[in-house]
Order: C-alpha cells, then sequence, then structure tokens
C-alpha cells in the first residue's frame, strides 16, 4: 500500500491477528538471558560467569612504562562495538552471592528480587569479592587506564556489602539503579580519566566519591548518617537526594558546607585545588546543583521474580508509581528500594520480544510486537539487535517497552521512527533502549520530513499530558553510527510533542568514532589506534532532542557530536536537571556562523542545572559565539551554575550563555584547565566577527583544496570509508 507508512497502526488487518492469549510465565527465555541458580553454589556461579565476562589482558612492558601496570590483568574495549547483548539476572536467595560479576559492555547484571534486598553480594570470609563491578580499562594510546568510554552497561536492583564497596567506574550509558552499598560507592578506578554519569534510587552508608569524574548527576540518592560526598571535576548535580548536614566535600576535603545548597564556583574559590593530569587527578573543583525537591520523580519499570505456593517461579514487571510531592515545605525522598508500591504485572500479560526468529534475524519482530501491544499487553524487549522494518506504535495508555541486556532497537530503513507514542496515550513507560541508526532510503514521496528514534506524541497536535500520570523515559541511548556502515543517518534522535513527559538518563550520540574494518588503519592514530575517528560527511545527525511539549523534565542528558544544535527546546515551562555536552568534532566553520549551540531554549519560564557545553574542533579551528542560548540566561536562579570547556585542539566556545542578544556569564575551563570568569567587552564582539571571517576564508580554501570534496570524490576507492584530510588536525 503506498501509504502504509502514514498511519499510525500497522497495516496488518486486525480480522487477520491471532486471538489474544496469556503468554508463558516464566517466560522461554533466549539464550541472551542468562539466569543465575540460587541453589547452585558460588563456584559454580562463578565457573558460569567467567564464561560469560570479558577477559582481561596481562600488561606487558612493549605496553606501558607504568610499573604499577606491568604484570597485572586489565580489561582492554575490545568488545566496544559488539553485536552480543546480555542480561544476567541473579534469582533472589537469603545468603549472599560471593562472586565477581565485571560488568562489560552490553551487559546488564540485576537481581530479581522485589526489594534490592533480595540480592545480596558479600565477601567470601577474608577473600574479597566485589559482586557486580565496572573497573577502569587500559587504553594502547594513553598506555595507561581510562574510562572515557566505558558506556552501554548498567548495574541494578541489589545490595552490596563486600568492604570494599561499590566499584563503578564509567561514563555515558552505563546507569547504575536500585542498590544498595553498606560501605563506599567509587565512582572513578585509581584516578583514570571519566567523564560523566547516571545513578539512580541508590542508598550509600559509607562514602559517595566521584573523584575524576567530569560531571555526575545523583537522582534520589539517600547518603546515611556517617556518610559523605566527595565531589568531583566540573559539576555534580543532585536530585532529590537526603544527605547529612554538611557532608559536601571537595576532593582535597574540607570543612564541607550545608546540604542543599548550590555551591558556584565563587563559593568554592578557596577550595580549588591544582591539577596533575599525568596522574589521573582532577582539577579545580567545579560547582554543585541540588534540587532537593524535584516536583515528581519516577523509577525506571524492572523485572522480578517469586516463588510462589507450588515452588515454581513466577515472574513479574514492576511499575514503580510516580511519587508527587506535595505541600508548602515538601522534603527531599531519597531512595526508595521496597518495592512495596508497585503495580505488579505478571508475565501472562507481557509479551517477551526476540530479535533472531531461530539462527535468521526477524525482520517480522516489529509486526509482532504491535499486535501485542494492540491485545493490551507490555512489552519486554530480550537482549539482541532489532532490525525494525516498521514503527513499534503504542496506543494505549499506561503501557510499558522494556528493554533489558542493552536491546537495541535498529530504524527502519524508510525513515519512520523506532516507536510512535499515539496522541493522548497518557503513562507510557519506555526504558533501558539503545537506539542504532540505519542507512535511510528516502522515496519522493511519503517519506517523513523529520527523521527520528522517538516520535513521543504527534507533531502539530496538542497533547498537554497527564502531570499525575507522566509519560517516561529512562535509560535511553540513542547513537549514530558506531559500526562499519558510516552513511546510517538521522535528523533528529528523540522528539517529544506530549507535555507532563519525565526523562531519566538519556545519552544521545552521534559518534565521534566508528569501528574499524579488518583491513583499516585508524587516520588519526595520534588520538586512538582503536577506531576510526569520524569526518565531515560520515553519519550525518542534526539535532539530539527536540522538545515541543509543556511541563516537560530531564533529570540527567547528554547530547554530543550532532551537526546542528544539540538541543531545541519549544516547549514552556521544562526542566533539565544535568546537561552534558560536546560539540561535534568535525564541522567547519559553518557550525559558527550558523550560530548553532550545545542547548537552544526558545519556549518560556524554563530552568536549567549544572549544564555543561565542550568543544574539541579537530579538523577546523571554529569559532562558536556561545554554548547555551536561553531566553533568562543571566538570571543565576533559572540557569543555575553553566560553563564551558576547551578540551583541545583549535577554535573555541566564546561565551558561555546568551539571551539572543547579550554574551557572556559563567566559568570557563580552557585547554591547560585553568578557570576564568568571562566577563564580555564590546572588543569581543569585533574580534568574534573578525576571526569568524577569516576561519570562513581558511575553511572555503581547505574544502575546496582537500576538504570534504575531495573526500566524497576520493571515497569509491576506499571502499565508502574515507579518512581525514591530512594534516588538518595540526592546522
Amino acid at each position: 500500500m503506498i501509504f502504509a507508512n502514514c498511519a499510525l497502526d500497522s497495516t496488518i488487518s486486525k480480522a487477520n491477528e491471532p486471538a489474544e492469549s496469556a503468554e508463558l510465565n516464566p517466560p522461554n527465555w533466549p539464550a541472551s538471558v542468562h539466569i543465575i541458580d540460587s541453589t547452585k553454589s558460588d563456584k559454580e556461579i562463578q565457573n558460569e560467569l567467567d564464561g560469560l565476562q570479558e577477559q582481561p589482558t596481562i600488561i606487558t612492558s612493549d605496553m606501558t612504562s607504568n610499573q604499577d601496570l606491568i604484570g597485572t590483568k586489565q580489561f582492554v574495549p575490545t568488545e566496544h562495538f559488539s553485536s552480543e547483548r546480555k542480561a544476567i539476572f541473579f534469582e533472589p536467595r537469603e545468603e549472599p552471592y560471593k562472586v565477581d560479576v565485571q560488568v562489560g559492555y552490553y551487559v546488564q547484571v540485576a537481581g530479581l528480587g522485589a526489594s534490592a534486598k533480595d540480592v545480596k553480594f558479600a565477601d567470601n570470609g577474608a577473600e574479597k569479592k566485589k559482586g557486580p563491578y565496572c573497573p577502569a580499562y587500559f587504553n594502547t594510546k594513553l598506555k595507561g587506564l581510562t574510562t572515557l568510554d566505558t558506556f552501554w552497561r548498567s548495574a541494578e536492583n541489589y545490595s552490596n556489602l563486600t568492604k570494599d564497596g561499590q566499584l563503578w567506574a564509567v561514563s555515558q550509558a552505563a546507569p547504575i539503579r536500585r542498590i544498595h552499598t553498606v560501605n563506599d560507592l567509587n565512582l572513578n578506578d585509581k584516578g583514570a580519566q571519566s567523564s560523566g554519569g547516571h545513578l539512580a534510587n541508590v542508598q550509600v552508608d559509607g562514602a559517595l566519591v566521584f573523584g575524576s569524574q567530569q560531571q555526575f548527576c545523583s537522582r534520589s540518592v539517600t547518603v546515611g548518617d556517617s556518610g559523605a560526598i566527595n565531589l568531583g571535576a566540573w559539576s555534580n548535580v543532585f536530585v532529590d537526594t537526603v544527605a547529612p548536614e554538611g557532608c559536601l566535600k571537595a576532593p582535597a576535603a574540607w570543612n564541607g558546607a550545608p546540604f542543599g545548597e548550590n555551591l558556584s564556583l565563587e563559593t568554592r574559590a578557596n577550595n580549588w585545588r591544582a591539577a596533575d593530569w599525568s596522574t589521573g587527578s582532577v582539577d579545580k573543583d567545579g560547582a554543585s546543583t541540588t534540587v532537593n525537591v524535584p516536583k515528581t520523580t519516577v523509577e525506571k519499570c524492572f523485572v522480578a521474580m517469586e516463588t510462589v505456593a507450588d515452588d515454581s517461579k513466577k515472574y513479574f514487571l514492576h511499575v514503580p508509581q510516580p511519587r508527587i510531592r506535595s505541600g508548602d515545605s515538601p522534603s527531599p525522598l531519597g531512595a526508595d528500594l521496597s518495592g512495596t508500591t508497585d503495580d505488579r504485572r505478571p508475565f501472562e500479560n507481557v509479551y517477551v520480544a526476540l530479535a533472531d526468529a531461530g539462527d535468521d534475524i526477524d525482520y517480522d519482530v516489529a509486526r509482532k510486537i504491535n499486535i501485542a501491544l494492540r491485545q493490551g499487553k507490555d512489552i519486554v524487549l530480550s537482549p539482541g539487535i532489532y532490525h525494525l522494518q516498521e514503527s513499534i506504535n503504542i496506543v494505549k495508555k499506561d503501557q510499558v517497552l522494556l528493554g533489558i541486556g542493552m536491546a537495541t532497537l535498529a530504524a527502519p530503513p524508510n525513515g519512520e521512527p523506532c516507536i510512535r507514542v499515539a496522541t493522548g496515550t497518557e503513562g507510557v513507560r519506555i526504558g533501558g533502549i539503545m537506539f542504532a541508526a540505519s542507512k535511510i532510503n528516502k522515496g519522493l514521496f511519503f517519506s517523513p520530513k523529520t527523521t527520528a528514534f522517538i516520535e513521543f506524541g504527534k507533531e502539530g497536535v496538542a497533547d498537554a499530558g497527564n502531570p499525575s500520570n507522566p509519560g517516561v523515559l529512562s535509560d535511553i541511548f540513542c547513537r549514530v553510527g558506531g559500526d562499519l556502515d558510516r552513511e546510517v543517518s538521522t535528523d533528529v534522535m528523540v522528539r517529544i510533542h506530549q507535555g507532563n513527559v519525565i526523562g531519566d538518563n538519556l545519552w544521545l550520540w552521534r559518534a565521534d568514532h566508528v569501528e574499524l574494518a579488518a583491513d583499516e588503519s585508524p587516520n588519526f592514530p595520534d588520538m586512538n589506534l582503536d577506531y576510526h575517528q569520524v569526518v565531515m560527511g560520515e553519519c550525518p545527525g542534526k539535532t539530539g532532542l527536540e522538545v515541543n511539549g509543556d511541563n516537560v523534565v530531564i533529570h540527567g542528558l547528554a547530547v554530543e557530536h550532532t551537526q546542528e544544535d544539540q538541543v531545541v527546546w519549544n516547549g514552556n515551562d521544562g526542566q533539565v536537571y544535568f546537561y552534558q555536552c560536546e560539540l561535534p568534532y568535525d564541522v567547519d566553520q559553518n557550525f559558527g556562523a550558523k550560530n548553532f549551540v550545545g542547548f537552544r531554549v526558545n519556549g518560556e519560564n524554563h530552568q536549567l542545572g549544572g549544564a555543561g557545553v565542550y568543544s574539541n574542533f579537530r579538523d577546523y579551528n571554529v569559532l562558536v559565539k556561545t554554548g547555551i542560548v536561553h531566553p533568562k540566561a543571566f538570571d543565576s536562579k533559572v540557569v543555575i551554575n553553566p560553563f564551558i570547556v576547551h578540551l583541545n585542539n583549535g577554535g573555541r566556545i566564546m561565551t558561555v550563555v546568551s539571551d539572543g542578544s547579550t554574551y557572556g556569564g559563567g566559568p570557563v575551563y580552557d585547554a591547560d584547565h585553568m578557570i576564568c570568569k568571562y566577563n564580555p567587552k564590546a572588543e569581543d564582539e569585533k574580534m568574534h566577527e573578525s576571526e569568524k571571517e577569516e576561519m570562513e576564508e581558511n575553511t572555503m580554501v581547505r574544502q575546496t583544496s582537500w576538504g570534504w570534496i575531495s573526500e566524497k570524490l576520493a571515497s569509491p576507492f576506499r571502499g565508502s570509508r574515507p579518512t581525514s584530510p591530512t594534516g588538518v588536525a595540526s592546522q
């Protein structure tokens, strides 16, 4: 049918759909789901886990001169772009599990209890154990440890009783949720550089240690009465966090400050310390932003298992209810690990989707999912890569679409979204899903005007949503590029048209690096030996997030490397607490000349807290006028603790914020990692215009002599894998 992609419902005749029937409980899990049997011994379980985990490498003297690393076993990122997906689920039991569980790429480790206390990990007497953990990885170029690319993994729903506490040294798309650690929670490993991440619904009885993390979002966290918060490098954001008075501490340890205050750079000026990046220590202390009482928080859905009266094992989908604050002086609520108020939905009404049909890819999987959704069932996406040929359409209120084991939806090749949420469909929960761009075969007619992975609501149709029953996006990880196909694309990754939607941990990433072909050499060996660095013309994507609905709130948002505005926020009464952005490496001065920015607000009454925008213009000396455009840019109670960072290479972001006519504000971290307060002057505008004209001329020379045009002409001779212009990075 010529209009097949214009309808919201699947084109399959409902008369031909199979009759509604109960699903199996327990389900027939695929081989990508590993259920750890509670009756097995810890030795048996450890042997099983060893076969599921990444294998460490012995570091030799020809790999590094660091004597502390030589002879040790370290993990290396060989699975960075793996196609494998895994979920490792531990059954509840009274006795703690005494095992080590390295959580690698595309792995979710979780307890199957209704409460976080139902699955526990502990030491084996005097023998120390880690439980689930993520360490730093060894980087061949750096010849040392880093956590800058420990992405795409998660740990959830258990208690850690080990003496050394919880180690979770990660960056983006690697959340830790619904856990209780009776000792410390360490978010860095041996000072290795870390770029930032997200923890939610967590109780820490010891110290919460951010260490070398550049930015981090902590949402609904409870720190025990004897605990402490040791802040990270540039910015920490705390939402709905319960902590003892005076527990905030800088890495160098000072007297602390009352928790619940927004600490600006000026407030902490006397507590800065010198940086030593060679040893992995962090720079001078950044600000901390505290949102004591958000309007509403909603926890991510999760899978639980119970042993029922006949000793059989039954599975339930837990749907936590919104926690809405009310009253004149509400207090932060912190972690909720009990599960007692959750909506428990038996798996008889949960359709478990499979990415494969036997040994083959199931290209019919979206149709099967849509049938189950129309029958009113919830969906659990088992681990795998789903090659969609049509959109998944959510048309009933309160439905859940939950991915486990980093389940990945590859976008339909016709440009339709992976997921559509129908207008007027309140309370929809989407979580735990990766999204991958495909090569779009756009036709002349009936193709979508704007391609996207998620369309939440319908463009141009008013939909206020329901503040008492909000839509929720939890752990949404989008990427444009990564594997060998460098012609994949999308226009916008996530579009939210419905009002009263809550986002909780979104990483929307246009790739800056992708997988190397078997016979391919890295195009920027001075940067990285393991990947191909994306150059102009590859993996195109315009914008990460577009918000048109009102009263949309996001706790934890990161958008990186898109080729136009990273975020466009048109809705009114929006809130974003924690924002991390890195502008694209591969653009030319047209990016600056068109005034593209890291975050653009067009709506009214918007609050933005703890936002950082970074630059690393690798190929051209790009000048960007400002990092953030906001109508109330200079109101410190509206735009709280914004900053910019010049990471490396040429060009720069000239100012932190702008209201559209005035530029300035906020702190600037320069390439030498020193910080200054930017106070714009009239001559700065003239300097920007003159430098912009000069850069535009240089860009035209580069493009016509060797840049993007020559790359495209040469690409057929390199198997459509262009390398970067020779010498551009050093110009």
